[in-house]
């Protein structure tokens, strides 16, 4: 799962990066705060929402089913989601005032 978490972040990061440099905002900033939008969102999914919802599933059956399998990894889900959200709604809407960017 880190592994995943990684990948994702990293992912995510560069492309707020290039899409923030190809608007000519504060690259650095932006990719930063993608990362963060992923990550904050789908922690807080996964250790309040998924965690809790698996440890009350008892016994192996249960946990090998698919809506198990999918609610353990509902934390990638929500977390592209809000960064999505970020992008839509936060950077693509970026106003660069002359002399703002670096």
């Amino acid at each position: 799962m880190v592994l995943i978490s990684m990948l994702l972040t990293a992912g995510i990061a560069f492309w707020f990066y290039r899409t923030a440099e190809r608007l000519g905002s504060k690259a650095m900033h932006w990719g930063v705060a993608g990362a963060i939008a992923y990550q904050v969102p789908a922690w807080a999914w996964m250790m309040l929402v998924s965690r809790p919802y698996m440890a009350g599933i008892r016994g192996v059956a249960a946990k090998t089913t698919l809506s198990a399998s999918l609610m353990s990894h509902s934390w990638v889900v929500v977390g592209i989601l809000c960064a999505w959200v970020a992008y839509r709604f936060f950077l693509l809407k970026t106003t660069v005032k002359d002399g703002a960017a670096e």
